[in-house]
């Protein structure tokens, strides 16, 4: 039997060191059933956990598809996406697919798919989930190209802002490595871009509605520091104590 609960996913990967960890995968699982997304893109699969979340939410909602999209290197991951994918039962709702050179080109393939006789580009994802390569080189074109894929009222979820190069990118000049790759595609790209109406940023994710008209009349931008709140209600829980003591 296919799975459908987040709980459910959880058990079967577990906390895998390359998958989201569990409290992101609820919030994940929750979005898809809450919007009903019935086409979904995720680039960047690794052991394919945070796909489970997304298709265990379809099987849920009793409809849509997730296309999830990596390089063939993340064929030598252990357990492998596509085998905890059909362990769950959920191969109907994903497909797998892994890309000789990037998920940059795969997004090339599906716009000239997309691309009708009026030389336009016909949308065709509600909910996309970028958490792939994290750099500036890959993933500004990868947004950009996501943003003529994406069909309005979708979403676009950004994983892990404050990405930076480390010691292995050694060959980049220091001003790049001190950068918060994710971060600079945020705040450059997504958050200036006017077809955009609804940005979060809730910790190391960043939320972007794509507006249902060419020109939306406002715009909400909610920012959410996770590591602040809790420090603020831990503070005031200390008052409180305090002030009972006395």
């Amino acid at each position: 039997m296919a799975l459908t609960t987040a709980a459910e996913v959880l058990t079967l990967a577990g906390r895998l060191p390359a998958g989201i960890p569990p409290e992101r995968g609820e919030q994940l699982h929750a979005f898809v059933r809450q919007h009903r997304p019935a086409s979904c893109l995720e680039l960047g699969v690794a052991h394919g956990v945070s796909a489970l979340y997304i298709a265990a939410a379809l099987e849920a909602n009793g409809a849509g598809k997730l296309t999830a999209v990596d390089r063939v290197q993340a064929r030598n991951r252990q357990p492998l996406a596509s085998d905890l994918i059909a362990k769950a039962g959920l191969s109907a709702r994903v497909d797998v697919v892994y890309h000789e050179t990037s998920y940059t080109w795969f997004l090339h393939d599906v716009l000239r798919v997309q691309r009708v006789d009026e030389g336009e580009i016909e949308p065709c994802y509600d909910f996309v989930f970028l958490d792939g390569a994290h750099t500036w080189d890959v993933d500004a074109l990868a947004f950009g190209l996501v943003d003529r894929l994406l069909r309005p009222g979708g979403w676009i979820l950004f994983d892990d802002l404050d990405w930076k190069l480390d010691d292995r990118w050694g060959r980049h000049p220091d001003h790049q490595r001190g950068l918060a790759h994710v971060a600079e595609i945020w705040e450059l790209l997504v958050e200036t871009n006017p077809a955009y109406d609804v940005l979060r940023v809730d910790g190391q994710w960043g939320w972007a509605r794509k507006a249902e008209s060419a020109a939306p009349p406002s715009r909400l931008l909610v920012k959410r520091d996770l590591v602040g709140a809790a420090r603020d209600l831990a503070r005031t829980a200390r008052s409180r104590w305090q002030a009972r003591g006395e």
